[in-house]
């Protein structure tokens, strides 16, 4: 039998959080937030495994991703530095 999971820690303690928004969903164990997984019994205690053994590398990567969002271009910087490349 197959069941939703959390993709991060493999936990079944996930919500459906915006009803409108079929793939958003929250992890209660791992503060995850978007899709889930529908996955068989052995690929989530694998899952469960690997969280269980990479929690805090899993976890620092996750912050690592955020904090290089951070230096994402607004859409005008974004049209300015093209307007520069292809001008100069």
């Amino acid at each position: 039998m197959k069941t939703k999971i959390c993709p991060r820690c493999g936990s079944e303690n996930i919500e459906w959080i915006i009803p409108q928004n079929w793939s958003m969903w929250s992890c209660n164990n791992c503060d995850y937030t978007g899709p889930v997984i529908e996955v068989d019994e052995a690929v989530e205690k694998q899952l469960q495994e690997n969280w269980k053994n990479h929690k805090n590398e899993i976890l620092n990567k996750n912050k690592n991703d955020e904090d290089d969002e951070e230096d994402d271009l607004s859409d005008e910087e974004l049209e300015e530095k093209l307007d520069k490349l292809f001008d100069g």
